[in-house]
C-alpha cells in the first residue's frame, strides 16, 4: 500500500499542476469550455493527493528494502 500511496501523490500533483496550467491557460485564450473542464480536474487531484497521503503515513515501507536510514 505504500507504494500505492507514492503513486497516488505524484498522480495528484500532477492532476493539479496540469489542471492549473492548462485551465488558467484556456481562460487567458477565451476557451471558457475548455477551462471549466479542466479547472474541474483540481478537486480531483486534490482528493487523489489526500489519499496518497493517508495512504503512505498509515502503511510503512516494505521491509525487505534495506534503507540505510531506518538503520
Amino acid at each position: 500500500m505504500y507504494q500505492v500511496g507514492r503513486i497516488a501523490v505524484y498522480l495528484g500533483i500532477l492532476l493539479i499542476t496540469a489542471g492549473i496550467l492548462v485551465g488558467f491557460g484556456a481562460m487567458w485564450l477565451d476557451a471558457d469550455g475548455q477551462a471549466i473542464n479542466w479547472l474541474g480536474i483540481i478537486p480531483i487531484g486534490f482528493i487523489v493527493l489526500l489519499t496518497g497521503t493517508v495512504l503512505t503515513q498509515l502503511s510503512t515501507p516494505d521491509k525487505d528494502k534495506h534503507r540505510p536510514d531506518m538503520d
